[in-house]
Order: structure tokens, then sequence, then C-alpha cells
């Protein structure tokens, strides 16, 4: 998951999000602060996780 610094304040993107959506984070002046694996998070583009946790 990535956390980028956008005018509307910080967001969670997922990594196929920020792939789709590469383009538009260039163009719209993103700041990627950090990279974190944390199952629990949400992007805050599609609403879901990186990846599945397995039980």
């Amino acid at each position: 998951m990535y956390l980028f610094e956008t005018q509307e304040g910080d967001r969670w993107v997922c990594i196929s999000c920020a792939r789709d959506e590469s383009e538009n984070i260039k163009k719209d002046g993103w700041e990627l602060v950090m990279e974190k694996d944390e199952p629990m998070l949400r992007c805050s583009l599609c609403k879901g996780p990186d990846y599945e946790m397995e039980d």
C-alpha cells in the first residue's frame, strides 16, 4: 500500500490502483510519502486491500 500526500490530504492507494492511475497521480502532483505492507489498510480509490489474507 502506498501513502500519497495530496491537496485533499493523505491517501492510501493499493498497488493495482497506483499502477492504473499512475498518469493521473503524476498529473495531480501527488507525492509518495511511504510504502507499507499492511493487509488491514484499504485503498482510498477502490476501497480494497493490496491482497487478501488467507486463514
